[in-house]
């Protein structure tokens, strides 16, 4: 099936280096700036959930239950942007999700400090990475993901293994853009570590630029392809 001109751009190398760098900025926010939680990947929620619940103490589970139903709210937001865009003929659901991720930044950018709004921050950041997750999903040919670490690890090793057996540099170039990404994964931690010491809760803002040109760089790719066709 012929990929349309939104998914050219959103399928770039340059797109997910520039969402991996999100994804991992997000992750040091929401520890350093925003309660010290994990709020991309909701594995440790539902552990948590399944523990206080067997605890029975209920009144926590719902602590770990608002981040998980806003993974969940996140999912359909982005397939409802995208099937919006497919019955209107227009090729912007990626450009659509990433917008509506930066307007959630924004917002979290002006939220209090408070434990309060540090929880509604880590709801808003569990919705968003899910829009990304659930949107953003094969680069390069490959599926690669953006807001956690661990499948490309996975995946970096099975490819490196493929190509030590076959002497194979198809394989090793394909496990070195996994290890790449999940390289730029690590460096968007410690750039949102140290900006968030000095920029505290407007440190979300420097994602949201990352995002800005990751909506550009699909915008470019987007008209470059209209223009070969012409």
């Amino acid at each position: 099936m012929a990929m349309n001109p939104d998914q050219r751009g959103s399928r770039t190398f340059v797109t997910a280096v520039l969402l991996a760098l999100t994804g991992g900025y997000l992750d040091a926010y929401t520890y350093f700036v925003r309660g010290k939680v994990f709020a991309n990947a909701q594995t440790g929620n539902i552990i948590k959930l399944g523990i206080f619940a067997a605890q029975g103490e209920f009144s926590r589970c719902m602590d770990f239950l608002f981040p998980i139903l806003a993974f969940c709210l996140g999912v359909l937001c982005s397939l409802l942007i995208e099937n919006y865009f497919e019955r209107q003929g227009k090729p912007y659901s990626r450009r659509g999700v990433l917008l509506v991720e930066i307007l959630c930044m924004i917002v979290i950018a002006f939220l209090p400090n408070t434990e309060f709004f540090d929880i509604c921050s880590n709801i808003l950041v569990s919705f968003l990475c899910a829009m990304q997750m659930q949107t953003f999903q094969i680069f390069h040919k490959k599926v690669i993901a953006t807001t956690v670490g661990t499948g490309n690890l996975r995946k970096g090793v099975e490819f490196l293994y493929h190509a030590i057996r076959k002497k194979d540099t198809a394989n090793l170039q394909a496990s070195g853009e996994f290890f790449f990404i999940l390289l730029m994964f690590v460096g968007g931690v410690i750039l949102g570590t140290l900006i968030s010491e000095y920029l505290s809760i407007r440190s979300i803002l420097v994602p949201a630029a990352l995002l800005a040109l990751a909506i550009v760089h699909i915008t470019a790719v987007y008209h470059r392809y209209l223009k070969e066709q012409a």
